[in-house]
């Protein structure tokens, strides 16, 4: 399906890395058990959330730069079942995620490690207007999949290391189709490490510490959603400027504009929508320009190789539509009425309507280990209104390195 099409470029991803995984190989095995958050009113009643987990993965041991900076972590892919305790409503996902693993407080706390994953999922229960109406955490049966974990290790031997877990996972569509109010999780478990073999590190070269500077621009087209209403998937199209630099060839940090046309919001406006017309007819006077977004971003990306982990948190000096938008997101229903009621305006509102994100992957065409001067890259990417999903987007980029 067309609103998908992003996820699958996560599934490129990933395949992309099982290169990676088939020397020195380290399996883990978990089970945790916690709690998934209600996503909305009338949210059907949870047991216990149950997940399994078996992860391969490669120690990296070499004396490449972001593996010394990283203390030589450890990526792979984690297969993920998780059961939400209702098997009719919630069902079930499964999920794919290439991962990252380091060493975390080295100094300080023996045996703690940090592990961050992004991918995708499947769910076998999706959001129905009918038989399913209580569930507006799902509604599309692939979303992106989100976990962070803290491990601990309680013992050891040569072979197989018995840790505790601590985590939280997410799941959301990217507001690709309404209603998308996510699903969190908190977990608590057992993780099995078995490594065959002992793991000989390579003695770390001396990094260069002087940072390249880069340019970049970036383009980008995404989907969204914008409402109970307007339940169609439009584009987003997105363009970045940015300039930064790259240091130790590990991690890549840019300041930069942006700017995004909502062919949704343009579409509502010119339509005259229920809330232009009856609150914001002004909006109507130059609709190119209300369907915009402009602002300013802070871009963090960690280059391992051909992959980057990417980040970023921007500030939107005008969003003319967000009101709308907003509003009509925040609707309530009303059972005594059988109706819907739009949202008011807030002081939440007045926070979120600055604030946006981005979390995504990527992978460059030209290995980034030595920053060369010119480089493509392309991009899936999950953007947020203060960490609530906005629209799914897959981009290209290209990066001129001052040399």
């Amino acid at each position: 399906m067309k609103q998908n099409y992003n996820l699958t470029l996560i599934l490129f991803f990933i395949l992309l890395n099982l290169s990676n995984v088939y020397s020195q190989i380290v399996v883990n095995g978990e089970y945790g058990i916690g709690r998934t958050s209600p996503a909305n009113s009338f949210f059907p009643e949870l047991k216990a959330n149950q997940t399994a987990s078996l992860s391969i993965g490669k120690k990296h041991n070499s004396d490449l730069a972001w593996s010394q900076e990283l203390n030589h972590p450890e990526t792979g892919l984690t297969f993920e079942y998780s059961n939400y305790g209702n098997n009719q409503i919630i069902g079930s996902s499964y999920s794919l995620l290439p991962y990252l693993e380091l060493p975390f407080l080295k100094s300080k706390i023996k045996g703690l490690a940090l592990n961050t994953a992004m991918g995708v999922s499947y769910f076998d229960k999706t959001y129905d207007d009918g038989a399913n109406w209580t569930n507006k955490a799902v509604s599309t049966h692939f979303t992106w999949s989100y976990r962070m974990f803290l491990y601990y290790s309680l013992f050891s031997n040569s072979n197989l290391k018995t840790r505790l877990s601590l985590g939280y996972t997410h799941h959301s569509n990217g507001h690709v189709k309404w209603p998308n109010n996510g699903l969190n999780t908190f977990l608590l478990g057992l993780n099995f490490k078995f490594q065959k073999e002992k793991v000989n590190l390579e003695k770390d070269s001396i990094i260069s510490s002087l940072p390249v500077k880069f340019f970049s621009i970036r383009t980008g087209i995404g989907q969204h959603s914008l409402s109970r209403l307007e339940n169609k998937n439009k584009e987003v199209y997105a363009v970045a400027l940015s300039y930064g630099k790259i240091y130790k060839n590990t991690y890549k940090v840019g300041i930069g504009l942006y700017y995004r046309f909502y062919e949704s919001y343009y579409d509502y406006i010119k339509s005259e929508g229920y809330l232009i017309n009856e609150e914001y007819p002004e909006l109507k006077k130059n609709a190119f320009y209300n369907s915009s977004t402009y602002g300013v971003f802070i871009n963090g990306e960690l280059l391992l190789n051909h992959i980057a982990f990417e980040a970023e948190l921007g500030f939107n000096i005008d969003k003319p539509f967000y009101k709308v938008d907003y509003r009509l997101n925040d609707e309530k229903y009303i059972p005594e009425t059988n109706s819907y009621e739009v949202g008011t305006l807030g002081g939440y509102y007045n926070v979120k309507r600055f604030v946006a994100g981005k979390l995504g992957l990527k992978y460059y065409l030209l290995n980034t280990k030595n920053s060369p001067k010119h480089n493509l890259s392309i991009g899936a990417s999950i953007c947020s209104n203060l960490g609530q999903a906005d629209y799914s987007e897959l981009a290209l980029s290209y990066t001129y390195c001052l040399k």
